[in-house]
């Protein structure tokens, strides 16, 4: 029975991580393949306009997390 209860309450808890939303990652690098510190990655919501931005960290990687499933457009400076 307690292995019921477990399995029960996991499943529960399972239903609320879920979610709609999503994410943009990756590696910004130079035409000769070196990664880029310190750039600024722009993540325009091409319907809404609503802008997120990010710094890439010292091995050139960047992510922006909890948006929504439309499109965008991202520039690197």
């Amino acid at each position: 029975m307690r292995r019921l209860v477990a399995i029960g309450l996991l499943s529960a808890l399972s239903l609320f991580g879920q979610t709609n939303r999503g994410g943009i990652a990756g590696t910004v690098s130079d035409q000769s393949q070196a990664v880029v510190p310190n750039a600024t990655i722009t993540i325009t919501n091409v319907g809404t306009n609503e802008v997120r931005t990010a710094k890439t960290a010292g091995n050139g990687t960047y992510g922006v997390s909890n948006l929504e499933p439309v499109s965008y457009q991202v520039t690197v400076e």
